[in-house]
């Protein structure tokens, strides 16, 4: 059983390689067979290669920063909650929206096997707007 330090690691320097955009560096971060889902956007996606496909969009879509406001271990799990703040804008674009949100992770060693992500996407309207207009 890892110890709740190191989950919590895990997810900080996965959460960092978000942040820089780096795909490869992402998906060091998660393993060969990952669940990725985002149960909001109807996104439930099954292995690195899927993920990798999925990121260079996101990439190409969004840049967001993340901060892990709180965590809470998962009781006789290898798993750790995390909520976060997610300051969130398009590429090139200064307005910028901040929302909240929480991811629930599975870890296996130094990889995520499994990663739910929640959070309220109608918060993203206002980008949503800017970009097709």
């Amino acid at each position: 059983m890892a110890t709740t330090e190191h989950l919590l690691d895990v997810v900080q320097r996965l959460t960092r390689r978000w942040d820089e955009r780096d795909i490869d560096g992402v998906l060091r971060y998660y393993s060969e067979d990952v669940r990725y889902e985002e149960p909001g956007a109807g996104v439930v996606i099954h292995g690195r290669q899927q993920l990798s496909k999925y990121l260079s969009a996101y990439f190409q879509a969004w840049d967001s920063r993340w901060t892990i406001q709180e965590h809470y271990r998962l009781e006789g799990q290898d798993a750790i909650i995390a909520l976060w703040d997610m300051e969130v804008w398009r590429p090139g674009d200064s307005q910028r929206i901040l929302t909240k949100g929480m991811d629930i992770l599975f870890v296996r060693g130094d990889e995520v096997i499994s990663d739910v992500v929640y959070f309220d996407r109608t918060q993203l309207r206002p980008l949503l707007q800017t970009a097709s207009s």
